[in-house]
């Protein structure tokens, strides 16, 4: 009995480790997406790496993004709020 507990739980640690692994795979997989698009979308515009014009481009992607990440931070929060302040006998 206690070989079959100790062998759940292992599994089930071995599946958490794997979880995270591939999340930070995918994270960084995206932010390299993102990185390309942003270097694509400000080229197209003629600018050249290097450039001041080209870094404020760029910069305006980022703090656009980072705009996009903190309404969707604030959106989870409000869901969560709204789950918490739900009766129990709902």
């Amino acid at each position: 009995m206690r070989y079959t507990a100790m062998l759940l739980a292992l599994t089930c640690l071995a599946g958490c480790a794997q979880y995270d692994a591939i999340r930070t795979e995918n994270l960084e997989a995206a932010s390299r997406e993102r990185v390309a698009a942003d270097d694509a979308a400000c080229k197209s515009s003629g600018l050249q790496p290097g450039t001041l014009q080209y870094d404020d481009c760029r910069r305006r992607y980022a703090n656009q993004q980072a705009r996009e990440t903190r309404g969707h931070q604030r959106l989870m929060e409000q869901m969560l709020n709204q789950n918490d302040l739900r009766p129990t006998g709902q």
